[in-house]
């Protein structure tokens, strides 16, 4: 990996703590948020396996205290999907030329944006006969998308734990526990296929005060706000970041 000009590090510090701040108010989306703008600048091979380490390290925290709340039947049930779908995005991450990979994740962006933008505020009614076969659809998703683009797996699993109708402490805990799995899992992935080397460990390093940054900020500022124009003003961000990778 060439060398980052000021101008570049300035950028990926201000995306990573807006990230990370999204991440602390809403308890999910940073990987949606720092991956396809990190990728304008940088490798997304080199990109994908940072952020899932910052990610877990910012979710490590809530999950040991409010463990007692973790869904753990459903835990159980979902992540057998989960790691079918990991290992298949890990293995075409690692297989599939940079360049097109990087338009994919912009396409992709650009849907989930404006799924994220349509469906703010709103939950998903799933008819009980349903939930399981919805529940395994949703979390081969989130482990293939998270392992493949290296964020946007959150959504996934909201969308089935909320047709479970939680309570908010559960629903929160019971995600955070889930993408810390996933996390692991990945981590393993990538660094069995070499994805660690000294470019992806100097930026992880780099990357940390800002994360540390931004979810201070998620904790006092981001979760004062209306979450629905939250939900709304972050998929247009992420909208954005879509479109840049599509023509960069």
């Amino acid at each position: 990996m060439e060398a980052l000009g000021p101008f570049q590090i300035i950028f990926c510090a201000a995306v990573i703590t807006a990230a990370f701040a999204v991440r602390s108010g809403a308890g999910f989306g940073g990987g949606a948020v720092a991956v396809p703008f990190l990728a304008l600048v940088l490798p997304l091979q080199i990109v994908v396996p940072v952020v899932v380490i910052l990610n877990m390290l910012s979710s490590v925290g809530h999950g040991i205290r409010a463990w007692r709340n973790i869904e753990w039947a459903e835990l159980l049930r979902l992540f057998p999907f989960t790691l079918a779908g990991i290992g298949i995005g890990i293995y075409l991450l690692a297989q599939l030329d940079p360049r097109p990979l990087r338009r994919a994740l912009g396409v992709f962006v650009i849907v989930y944006a404006i799924y994220a933008i349509a469906t703010a505020g709103h939950a998903w009614t799933i008819a009980r006969r349903w939930l399981v076969p919805f529940g395994a659809t949703m979390s081969f998703a989130a482990g293939f998308v998270g392992a493949l683009f290296g964020g946007a797996a959150g959504p996934f699993y909201v969308m089935y734990l909320n047709a479970l109708k939680l309570s908010r402490d559960s629903f929160r805990v019971t995600i955070t526990t889930m993408m810390l799995l996933q996390g692991l899992v990945r981590i393993g992935g990538y660094a069995g296929l070499g994805f660690y080397d000294v470019s992806s460990l100097a930026l992880l390093v780099a990357s940390l005060p800002p994360m540390l940054l931004g979810s201070y900020i998620g904790v006092r500022l981001v979760q004062r706000y209306d979450q629905t124009k939250f939900n709304r003003v972050v998929g247009g961000v992420v909208l954005i970041s879509g479109a840049a990778l599509l023509f960069k």
